[in-house]
Protein backbone atom coordinates (compact mmCIF):
# COMPACT_ATOMS: atom_id res chain seq x y z
CA UNK A 1 0.00 0.00 0.00
CA UNK A 2 1.53 3.64 -1.28
CA UNK A 3 2.78 5.43 2.08
CA UNK A 4 0.72 8.59 0.48
CA UNK A 5 -2.64 6.37 1.17
CA UNK A 6 -1.66 5.55 4.59
CA UNK A 7 -0.58 9.36 5.61
CA UNK A 8 -3.90 10.52 4.20
CA UNK A 9 -6.25 8.03 6.22
CA UNK A 10 -3.81 9.17 9.20
CA UNK A 11 -4.28 12.51 8.99
CA UNK A 12 -7.85 11.91 8.26
CA UNK A 13 -8.08 9.47 11.27
CA UNK A 14 -6.58 12.19 13.51
CA UNK A 15 -8.96 15.11 12.86
CA UNK A 16 -12.10 12.93 13.56
CA UNK A 17 -11.00 11.61 16.63
CA UNK A 18 -9.63 15.19 17.49
CA UNK A 19 -13.36 17.05 16.53
CA UNK A 20 -14.18 13.73 19.37
CA UNK A 21 -11.67 15.14 22.22
CA UNK A 22 -12.33 18.76 21.61
CA UNK A 23 -16.42 17.44 22.17
CA UNK A 24 -15.20 16.10 25.83
CA UNK A 25 -12.55 19.00 26.76
CA UNK A 26 -15.72 21.25 26.09
CA UNK A 27 -18.20 19.18 28.23
CA UNK A 28 -15.53 18.67 31.19
CA UNK A 29 -15.44 22.60 30.88
CA UNK A 30 -19.07 22.97 31.44
CA UNK A 31 -19.35 20.24 33.59
CA UNK A 32 -16.77 22.16 36.12
CA UNK A 33 -18.82 25.64 35.47
CA UNK A 34 -21.53 23.44 37.63
CA UNK A 35 -19.62 22.27 40.54
CA UNK A 36 -17.65 23.96 43.57
CA UNK A 37 -16.12 21.29 44.57
CA UNK A 38 -12.29 20.91 44.49
CA UNK A 39 -11.60 17.44 44.25
CA UNK A 40 -13.94 17.50 41.67
CA UNK A 41 -12.19 20.02 39.78
CA UNK A 42 -8.94 18.86 40.25
CA UNK A 43 -10.32 15.95 38.41
CA UNK A 44 -11.66 17.62 35.82
CA UNK A 45 -8.39 19.41 35.44
CA UNK A 46 -6.55 16.26 35.10
CA UNK A 47 -9.14 14.77 32.32
CA UNK A 48 -8.56 17.62 30.29
CA UNK A 49 -4.91 17.48 30.85
CA UNK A 50 -5.22 13.99 29.53
CA UNK A 51 -7.89 14.81 26.62
CA UNK A 52 -4.89 17.83 25.42
CA UNK A 53 -2.27 15.30 25.82
CA UNK A 54 -4.07 12.58 23.98
CA UNK A 55 -4.40 15.20 21.28
CA UNK A 56 -0.76 16.27 21.09
CA UNK A 57 -0.09 12.36 20.38
CA UNK A 58 -2.47 11.86 17.76
CA UNK A 59 -1.35 14.82 15.53
CA UNK A 60 2.57 14.38 16.26
CA UNK A 61 1.81 10.63 14.80
CA UNK A 62 0.15 12.23 11.53
CA UNK A 63 2.36 15.08 11.00
CA UNK A 64 5.55 12.30 11.45
CA UNK A 65 3.62 10.45 8.22
CA UNK A 66 3.01 13.21 6.73
CA UNK A 67 5.40 13.94 3.04
CA UNK A 68 8.02 16.25 4.51
CA UNK A 69 8.50 20.21 3.27
CA UNK A 70 10.87 22.61 3.71
CA UNK A 71 11.16 26.31 3.30
CA UNK A 72 14.81 26.85 3.63
CA UNK A 73 17.22 29.77 4.14
CA UNK A 74 20.42 30.82 5.31
CA UNK A 75 21.27 30.82 8.91
CA UNK A 76 24.43 30.93 10.66
CA UNK A 77 25.38 27.27 12.28
CA UNK A 78 26.56 28.71 15.82
CA UNK A 79 22.68 30.20 15.46
CA UNK A 80 21.04 26.68 15.16
CA UNK A 81 23.00 25.48 17.89
CA UNK A 82 21.98 28.60 20.04
CA UNK A 83 18.29 27.56 18.93
CA UNK A 84 18.72 23.99 19.75
CA UNK A 85 19.96 24.27 22.69
CA UNK A 86 16.98 26.82 23.61
CA UNK A 87 14.75 24.42 22.53
CA UNK A 88 16.10 21.69 24.31
CA UNK A 89 15.83 23.75 27.43
CA UNK A 90 12.30 24.14 27.02
CA UNK A 91 11.05 20.58 26.37
CA UNK A 92 13.30 19.38 28.57
CA UNK A 93 14.71 20.93 31.33
CA UNK A 94 15.60 18.00 33.66
CA UNK A 95 17.37 15.75 30.71
CA UNK A 96 18.91 19.39 29.64
CA UNK A 97 20.59 19.73 32.70
CA UNK A 98 22.64 16.19 31.82
CA UNK A 99 23.51 16.83 28.22
CA UNK A 100 26.84 18.60 27.02
CA UNK A 101 26.46 20.63 23.99
CA UNK A 102 29.68 21.98 22.04
CA UNK A 103 29.83 24.01 19.16
CA UNK A 104 32.92 24.00 16.88
CA UNK A 105 31.40 26.61 14.04
CA UNK A 106 32.74 29.67 12.70
CA UNK A 107 30.79 31.75 10.68
CA UNK A 108 29.47 28.81 8.59
CA UNK A 109 25.81 29.75 7.54
CA UNK A 110 23.59 26.71 6.36
CA UNK A 111 20.81 26.90 3.86
CA UNK A 112 17.70 24.72 6.10
CA UNK A 113 14.77 25.36 7.12
CA UNK A 114 15.30 25.91 10.95
CA UNK A 115 12.05 24.78 12.73
CA UNK A 116 11.86 21.33 10.56
CA UNK A 117 15.79 21.05 11.26
CA UNK A 118 14.81 20.75 15.31
CA UNK A 119 12.10 19.16 15.12
CA UNK A 120 14.14 16.56 13.75
CA UNK A 121 17.44 16.87 16.19
CA UNK A 122 14.68 17.24 18.86
CA UNK A 123 13.41 13.53 17.52
CA UNK A 124 16.97 12.00 17.70
CA UNK A 125 17.40 13.55 21.16
CA UNK A 126 14.04 11.97 22.48
CA UNK A 127 15.24 8.60 21.51
CA UNK A 128 18.39 9.30 23.35
CA UNK A 129 16.43 10.11 26.48
CA UNK A 130 14.24 7.19 25.90
CA UNK A 131 16.46 4.28 25.21
CA UNK A 132 19.81 5.85 27.21
CA UNK A 133 21.02 3.42 30.12
CA UNK A 134 20.93 4.52 33.69
CA UNK A 135 23.31 7.20 34.30
CA UNK A 136 24.46 7.37 30.67
CA UNK A 137 26.02 10.75 28.98
CA UNK A 138 24.07 12.08 26.06
CA UNK A 139 26.70 14.85 24.32
CA UNK A 140 25.95 16.85 21.19
CA UNK A 141 28.34 18.28 18.88
CA UNK A 142 28.35 20.76 16.07
CA UNK A 143 31.14 21.03 13.58
CA UNK A 144 32.63 21.16 10.15
CA UNK A 145 34.17 17.75 8.31
CA UNK A 146 35.28 17.35 5.12
CA UNK A 147 33.51 20.93 3.91
CA UNK A 148 30.40 19.79 5.55
CA UNK A 149 28.40 20.79 8.53
CA UNK A 150 27.20 17.85 11.09
CA UNK A 151 25.49 17.96 14.46
CA UNK A 152 25.95 15.03 15.80
CA UNK A 153 24.25 13.20 18.98
CA UNK A 154 26.64 10.77 20.99
CA UNK A 155 24.90 8.67 23.83
CA UNK A 156 26.99 6.42 25.47
CA UNK A 157 26.20 2.58 25.39
CA UNK A 158 28.57 0.04 26.99
CA UNK A 159 26.53 -2.58 26.16
CA UNK A 160 24.23 -2.50 22.87
CA UNK A 161 21.56 -5.08 21.78
CA UNK A 162 19.08 -3.86 19.14
CA UNK A 163 17.23 -6.60 16.27
CA UNK A 164 17.68 -4.06 13.75
CA UNK A 165 21.37 -2.62 12.87
CA UNK A 166 21.37 1.25 13.56
CA UNK A 167 22.13 1.86 10.35
CA UNK A 168 18.72 0.85 9.19
CA UNK A 169 16.81 2.96 11.91
CA UNK A 170 14.30 5.11 10.27
CA UNK A 171 14.84 3.77 7.07
CA UNK A 172 11.07 2.54 7.30
CA UNK A 173 8.37 4.20 9.00
CA UNK A 174 6.90 1.79 11.89
CA UNK A 175 9.90 -0.24 12.76
CA UNK A 176 10.67 0.32 16.28
CA UNK A 177 12.91 -1.01 18.71
CA UNK A 178 11.17 0.77 21.96
CA UNK A 179 8.14 -0.61 23.80
CA UNK A 180 5.54 1.46 23.30
CA UNK A 181 7.28 3.54 19.89
CA UNK A 182 5.47 4.30 16.68
CA UNK A 183 8.95 3.78 15.06
CA UNK A 184 8.19 7.01 13.46
CA UNK A 185 10.64 9.78 14.95
CA UNK A 186 13.80 8.50 13.56
CA UNK A 187 12.07 8.30 10.01
CA UNK A 188 10.82 11.59 9.95
CA UNK A 189 14.10 12.88 10.93
CA UNK A 190 15.48 11.65 8.14
CA UNK A 191 13.10 12.44 5.78
CA UNK A 192 13.81 16.08 6.90
CA UNK A 193 17.26 15.65 6.69
CA UNK A 194 17.19 14.33 3.27
CA UNK A 195 14.44 17.18 2.09
CA UNK A 196 17.20 19.64 2.67
CA UNK A 197 20.23 17.89 0.59
CA UNK A 198 21.49 16.08 3.98
CA UNK A 199 21.01 12.80 5.70
CA UNK A 200 20.85 10.98 9.07
CA UNK A 201 23.25 8.01 9.89
CA UNK A 202 23.26 6.34 12.91
CA UNK A 203 26.04 3.68 14.02
CA UNK A 204 27.42 2.04 16.81
CA UNK A 205 31.41 2.57 17.74
CA UNK A 206 31.71 -0.26 20.34
CA UNK A 207 31.03 2.01 23.42
CA UNK A 208 28.50 5.44 22.21
CA UNK A 209 25.44 5.62 19.96
CA UNK A 210 26.44 7.87 17.46
CA UNK A 211 23.61 9.57 15.26
CA UNK A 212 24.78 12.48 12.65
CA UNK A 213 23.03 15.06 10.83
CA UNK A 214 25.07 16.00 7.70
CA UNK A 215 24.07 19.27 5.68
CA UNK A 216 23.95 19.56 2.52
CA UNK A 217 24.53 23.33 2.04
CA UNK A 218 27.03 25.23 3.73
CA UNK A 219 28.60 28.31 2.96
CA UNK A 220 31.90 30.04 5.09
CA UNK A 221 31.42 33.55 5.20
Amino acid sequence: MPLERVAKFLRQLTHDVRNGLSAIDLEAAFVAELSDDAEVLAELRKLREMVADTAKMLREVSQNFQPVTVHCISWAAQMVMDELVRRLQAEYPEEAQTVAVVSRFGEETLELDLNQTLAALMAVLNNAFQCRQEGASVRVMGAMEGGRAVIEVREAKPTFESQTPPEQWGAEPLRSTRSGGYGLGLYHARQIAVAQGGSLETSYTGSELVTRMLFGNTEEK
